[in-house]
């Protein structure tokens, strides 16, 4: 569920609160009808002025440690679902002033633009840029940054906000064509030296580490005049149908240093556009991850791909069968991973209509002078820390012998792996 923080509930304290002294409540007045302590009756005004011992005083929020109030916070944000973990810190934010600090940073930790009504998001970015300009101090706070708004204004104005601490930029509903101000805004967000993904809905980007390099122009002609941080990723989900990363990784004066790419994962494969793309970033390239049913695989340029040394594989079909005998005789391809979500090898959900003797033959023909292993990858997970795994001793025994079974050649070949990978709520691959 998308958080939009109450952006008009919380505003910054203009100084600290001052510290409360007790007032001395021994010198005031005394009541008439005060309850003796020894009798319970009624005492004179002179017995109530000498015998009343007066109530400790209340003591002030600023005589204790902060670490305390903190710590108060901690525990309201970590006890409840993220709904009523806002409303709660809402509510705690405006009940004390020592409350205000800490709830702020869980409250902005996730800024989202909605896209809604047509001049809402316009709206929403506005007011957030108004509150971000009154409380500066909220900037850093944000590490999830959600823009489900693709309009002009509204990319334009989170683009000029001093973003310093933001970890993941999501892009949703946003189009541009090259060299528009869109195009130019979401260059200028990926570049922030904070960002450790951008995620859309079909592409991602991963593991950025961030490098500097002198000024030059990002997009067309869009001059930065500062000195430009450039978005270094290891790891990149590529999808054709969003062109807007598409855009920013295809431009030559893209913002994003591709050098240190390493991992690719293919989804909905566009062969020119993928090929145009390693043309940019495919020598770096050593781990490949993709649909072995996709019939684009055979478009795919090889010789674009000379450092490949991994593959990774879902859904094994026809297409991947003559993916494998198409690579040329230079390859350095030492692993091949296929995924298996169930006991048995051969089912809808990994190997497709591939049959076990297909699969074994084309690993056995294809020119794989380097090939050392070939795993099969089921899937299993660790209910609860240090009691074991999805699986039984048996039951995992019993795995590993009918999948040695199934792939008889492979199993005689040495090559054949069964690796239990990790269980994380749903499948791993896609």
């Amino acid at each position: 569920m998308n958080r939009t923080p109450c952006l008009a509930a919380i505003r910054p304290l203009a100084t600290t609160p001052p510290l409360a002294t007790a007032a001395p409540l021994a010198t005031a007045a005394p009541l008439d009808t005060a309850p003796s302590l020894d009798t319970g009756q009624c005492a004179t005004p002179e017995e109530s002025v000498e015998n009343r011992i007066p109530p400790p005083a209340m003591a002030s929020a600023a005589l204790f440690p902060q670490e305390l109030w903190d710590e108060i916070v901690d525990q309201i944000a970590g006890n409840f679902d993220e709904h009523h973990n806002m409303a709660h810190l809402k509510s705690a934010s405006l009940a004390a002033r020592c409350f205000v600090q800490r709830t702020q940073i869980y409250i902005f930790r996730s800024i989202s633009i909605q896209k809604s009504p047509p001049m809402e998001p316009i709206v929403h970015a506005e007011r957030l840029l108004d509150v971000l300009a009154w409380s500066p101090h909220l900037i850093p706070y944000v590490r999830d940054l959600q823009l489900y708004a693709g309009d002009t204004r509204s990319l334009y104005a989170i683009a000029q906000i001093p973003w310093s601490n933001v970890l993941q930029l999501t892009l949703n509903s946003v189009k541009a064509a090259a060299g528009s101000v869109v195009l130019q805004s979401v260059a200028k967000l990926v570049g922030m030296p904070s960002l450790r993904g951008v995620v859309t809905p079909c592409t991602w980007i991963k593991r950025l580490i961030f490098v500097q390099s002198q000024p030059r122009p990002v997009i067309g002609s869009f001059m930065i005049s500062m000195p430009v941080t450039y978005a270094r990723p290891e790891y990149i989900t590529f999808s054709a149908s969003n062109p807007i990363i598409d855009l920013l990784l295809l431009e030559r004066t893209c913002p994003v240093d591709l050098s240190g790419l390493t991992r690719l994962k293919l989804v909905e494969l566009d062969s020119p556009r993928i090929n145009a793309f390693l043309t940019r970033a495919g020598r770096t390239l050593t781990q490949l991850h993709l649909k072995g049913n996709d019939p684009k695989l055979k478009n795919l340029n090889f010789d674009l791909l000379p450092n490949l040394t991994q593959i990774d594989a879902f859904q094994i079909s026809e297409p991947f069968i003559h993916f494998l005998a198409r690579f040329p005789p230079t390859n350095r391809i030492q692993t091949i991973n296929v995924f298996n979500d169930r006991r048995e090898m051969v089912n809808t959900h990994s190997m497709g209509t591939t049959s076990k003797e297909a699969f074994e033959s084309a690993i056995l023909e294809a020119f794989l002078p380097a090939l050392k292993r070939v795993n099969v990858q089921v899937q299993g997970r660790l209910p609860f820390p240090g009691v074991g795994t999805w699986f039984s001793s048996w039951v995992w025994e019993y795995i590993v012998r009918d999948i040695e079974a199934s792939l008889p050649r492979l199993c005689e070949s040495g090559l054949l792996g069964v690796e239990l990978v990790p269980f994380h709520g749903s499948t791993i691959f896609w």
